[in-house]
């Protein structure tokens, strides 16, 4: 289940108003300070030149992944280990109690595409080791898709500021080829400067900590792959599962197992009151 990842959104929003902020001050009006740092072909030379330079590196492929990428970066859609480990529990106890091929029955309610397949592999009879194997380069090979957007956004946030430097020395040529007109320097040191400005908030409000957050959330993804893995061999190996529930709150924080002992806590006062 997909939810909000609130900051994501919050610091753009916040970052997006500080930046406003300082434009605007200090302006006889709101419209002079938005004014003053708009220019249509400043514009056009930051972000058109940068994104079409980074389209000379990057296959239309990875391009293609881009509106897909930026969505997920606002949302959360990591099921909560604490639910993870519990599921987990629950099928060792059916396997145990019924047998691995009782499991069959499960496969279909299991959303996850990645743990549903390495239980019907459990079904299936295959070999630990073939398991592992074969989901560990599932892993690997979502990170080589995860790390190729990534990639996309680093190096736009590498590219932004470079524009912005090649539209100053145009504004900057522009100038100077003006230089006995005095009256116009002012202004056109102004424009020669806005690219640089729009560089570098594309670069640092935008693209590099829309990279950070996509990096983060694919190396949570593998951790809770991980888990799925070691999950699903204990399954397959018949262990108790009070230790499956052991084995996998190791990959939990700290605080998630202090919220989950609360958690089993609280169900089982519920249960002994009922």
């Amino acid at each position: 289940m997909k939810k909000s990842d609130l900051s994501t959104a919050l610091g753009l929003v916040l970052g997006f108003f500080v930046v406003l902020y300082g434009m605007i001050s200090g302006q006889a009006s709101i419209k002079d300070g938005l004014l003053t740092f708009w220019d249509v072909a400043s514009l056009f030379i930051t972000v058109f030149g940068s994104f079409f330079a980074v389209m000379i590196a990057v296959p239309m492929s990875t391009i293609k992944k881009v509106p897909t990428a930026i969505r997920n970066a606002f949302v959360d859609k990591q099921v909560p280990a604490s639910e993870l480990i519990e599921r987990f529990v629950e099928l060792s106890k059916k396997a145990r109690k019924e047998g691995l091929l009782s499991l069959e029955d499960e496969v279909q309610n299991i959303q996850d595409e990645f743990l549903k397949n390495g239980i019907q592999m459990v079904v299936d009879g295959i070999e630990p080791e073939i398991i592992r194997e074969i989901m560990e380069l599932e892993i690997s090979e979502m990170e080589k898709r995860h790390q190729s957007v990534i990639s996309f956004f680093k190096l736009w946030a590498a590219m932004a500021p470079a524009f912005g430097m090649i539209g100053t020395l145009v504004g900057l040529i522009q100038m100077l080829k003006n230089l006995q007109d005095q009256s116009t320097l002012g202004p056109s040191m102004a424009v020669a400067l806005i690219t640089s400005f729009y560089g570098s908030v594309m670069a640092n409000l935008f693209f590099t900590p829309l990279a950070t957050k996509l990096e983060n959330k694919s190396n949570e993804e593998v951790g809770r792959r991980e888990m799925m893995i070691e999950g699903v061999l204990a399954i397959q190996s018949g262990v108790n599962p009070r230790i499956v529930e052991d084995k996998l709150k190791t990959y939990l924080a700290p605080e998630e197992r202090l919220a989950m002992l609360k958690q089993n806590v609280e169900k089982g006062a519920v249960i002994s009151n009922e």
